[in-house]
């Protein structure tokens, strides 16, 4: 089912696809189309994120906030032409904070050429907001009601203002969430031949509940402007386990998980214009992330507990000098990174203190980018990038293991544009990646849950690739399709090898040699106004992805560990003007992740899943939102197949599958906005 709705979601538009015409949207200078309010109109937006969405060939992408500097971690959207300077809050919660009503336009970027950072994606957003003496804010209250007494209430409120050049941007949101891919099943374990050899009800519900506060001030500063952000953010996870087995023997064990993650941020940009055509921009930030866990499982005759504290600390500086030509425009700068982490493990069972391997690990890194890129305009219909990254950096790590260690990197990319014509258009990439360290894995953790524990490794090196893609865009109406094929050769894949102690042999995160990745995708926005159902919008997309490696444990060829075969969903909705109605569903696809340990293969699977709104906005300033979510009630299957040691050198022990339901739930929200 899942590949014949995509396959049928995709040859419908190339169907009703024709030449694309003016629909509300303006050509507002090269590489940038702008578009009116008028041209979202017909969907009822509530706020910005609604209207970035339904942007013809354009897929929204998060940044990874986990990526230490600046460079790679911001998303494909832009805010009055900049990037939030915040890391700790993603593009989908800003966006949602921004009521429709507070936006002038939205700009489709699909050019250096025009002035923007483009940060290494072929095609942006950027949200224009109205300037000029408007306060605005937004009200939101949400409360959603799932099975076994659990809850997610939700309150939030947000207020701006601008006024002559200064503006202020405040927010407040405390919310809860409940995992759905977690609840209540069962645990069993199987011999090889299926024989049954323990019988258990499971449960383990997860959640968190955080509280947030961020602010932002901007105001003109030596002939430019200068803004100001900061963010609090306390978020607290819990879980609560209990494994009833049944059969061999019965018995009862239980467990908790709390993790409490508090950050900290604090950035300032400053921008400038040198010239009609040259800008100056200057960003330092400061960011403190706290986070200390603790695990407890307790069983009869049997006391464990896992405790962890992480403290990671960041300071950035960067500046970046852009130049717009008429055929060739330019951008060229530097950032400074230094990054310190400081990780305490600690395992005792029943009362006796378990000697962890890289337990307490201090990493420090020192790290300066240098880039550059150019821009040039050979005609109206061609666009080539041409640019370069240069990397350096110096890691220092005490504690229970010392090293240092200098890296550096040379990162070219090519990237050319060919409108072929008004509705079609192609592009093709060449480019070199090179990985982030995760400065975790450089320190051992454990598990109770799954009763493992992984090391730390002090040996590890950034995977590194060689990136060919090739794109094509295909507009319509207010509508595009976009496929996109791309190869990746991988040098020094991250995955899991053994790692061998004193206190003996564990799983840890290495680097296992040279790997290959093949990925298709396609994203399509389709209304089907052109055949008379006016208001109603598809959009679908799908990532297929095929990744090759050796495993070091059997010598036989495999995916990379964590690489999904298919990322694939479905979103249906229809806009009703004249009622002030719009409802819609979700389809996500069945996903499946597999990580090959050292001594265990574990596959989760998350079943397919639809959710379903209705939303009503009886005024401007009203909004009504019913949701029902996870009405397949799909299962979440984990599925470990535990060896006596060593993969390939070990037999199969047994093999537990752990099979877990939330059941489906519904929902409420209302906003309320105010203000110009």
């Amino acid at each position: 089912m899942k590949y014949t709705a995509i396959g049928a979601a995709i040859l419908g538009a190339l169907m009703l696809s024709g030449v694309p015409r003016a629909y509300a949207q303006t050509e507002m200078r090269m590489g940038v189309t702008g578009f009116e309010t008028g041209y979202f109109s017909r969907s009822q937006p509530a706020t910005a994120y609604d209207m970035v969405i339904l942007l013809p060939g354009l897929r929204p992408i998060e940044g990874d906030a986990d990526l230490r500097g600046y460079a790679g971690t911001g998303g494909n959207i832009l805010i009055d032409g900049q990037r939030p300077a915040s890391k700790g809050q993603t593009l989908e919660e800003i966006l949602k904070r921004i009521p429709a009503s507070a936006v002038e336009r939205v700009e489709l970027v699909r050019s250096g050429a025009a002035g923007v950072d483009m940060q290494g994606y072929a095609v942006m957003a950027n949200v224009v907001r109205i300037q000029g003496g408007k306060r605005r804010g937004r009200i939101e209250v949400e409360d959603a009601f799932l099975q076994h007494g659990f809850s997610s209430p939700r309150a939030a409120a947000e207020f701006s203002s601008d006024n002559e050049g200064r503006t202020l941007d405040v927010a407040v949101a405390i919310y809860r969430e409940i995992d759905d891919e977690h609840g209540f099943g069962i645990r069993n374990r199987y011999a090889e031949d299926g024989t049954l050899l323990r019988q258990a009800d499971y449960e383990q519900p997860e959640g968190e509940t955080v509280k947030e506060l961020s602010g932002g001030y901007r105001f003109p500063l030596a002939g430019g402007s200068l803004k100001v952000n900061a963010l609090l953010k306390d978020e607290r996870m819990f879980a609560d386990i209990k494994n009833d087995i049944s059969y061999p023997l019965p018995q009862l064990s239980t467990g908790t998980e709390r993790v409490t993650t508090k950050t900290k941020e604090v950035a300032a940009r400053f921008e400038r214009p040198l010239s009609p055509r040259a800008e100056l921009e200057l960003l330092a930030s400061i960011s403190d992330v706290g986070e200390s866990g603790n695990d407890t499982s307790r069983s009869e005759g049997s006391s464990d507990e896992s405790r962890e504290v992480v403290d990671a600390r960041e300071t950035i500086l960067r500046g970046v000098y852009r130049h717009k030509g008429d055929v060739v425009s330019f951008e060229s700068g530097a950032e400074g990174a230094l990054n310190v982490l400081d990780s305490h493990t600690a395992l005792r069972e029943n009362g006796i203190d378990i000697l962890l391997p890289f337990a307490n690990v201090r990493v420090e890194e020192q790290r300066v980018e240098i880039f550059s890129t150019a821009t040039w305009l050979p005609s109206p219909a061609v666009t080539i990038e041409v640019g370069a990254r240069y990397e350096f950096s110096k890691l220092a790590q005490t504690g229970d293991s010392t090293l240092s260690k200098s890296l550096s990197f040379l990162k070219p990319r090519l990237l050319a544009t060919w409108a072929i014509s008004p509705a079609d258009g192609l592009r093709g990439l060449i480019e070199r990646e090179v990985g982030q360290l995760d400065f975790a894995n450089f320190a051992g953790s454990a598990s109770l849950t799954s009763g493992t524990v992984t090391a730390g490794n002090q040996d590890l090196e950034p995977d590194r690739l060689w990136r060919i893609e090739a794109a094509w865009e295909h507009r319509f109406v207010a509508g595009s399709l976009v496929v996109a094929a791309r190869h990746e050769k991988i040098s020094d894949v991250v995955d899991r090898i053994p790692t061998f102690t004193d206190l003996g042999v564990f799983d840890s995160v290495g680097n296992i040699g040279d790997g290959k990745r093949q990925e298709l995708e396609a994203n399509l926005n389709l209304p089907f106004d052109r055949i008379g159902l006016n208001g109603v919008n598809l959009q679908a997309n799908a990532l297929w992805r095929r990744s090759r490696v050796t495993d070091p444990a059997t010598g036989e060829s495999r995916r990379i560990s964590g690489d999904l075969p298919l990322e694939a969903g479905l979103t249906l909705s229809h806009d009703i003007p004249a009622r002030k109605l719009r409802w819609g569903v979700d389809y996500a696809v069945e996903a499946e992740e597999t990580e090959f340990k050292v001594d265990e293969i574990q596959t989760d699977v998350i079943s397919n899943r639809v959710d379903l709104f209705v939303e009503y906005k009886p005024t401007d300033k009203w909004s009504y939102r019913l949701f029902a979510k996870n009405l397949t009630d799909g299962p979440a299957t984990r599925t470990r197949y535990i060896y006596d040691g060593l993969r390939g050198a070990s037999p199969l022990n047994h093999v537990e599958k752990r099979v877990l339901k939330s059941g489906p739930y519904v929902g409420f929200a209302v906003q309320r906005s105010f203000g110009g």
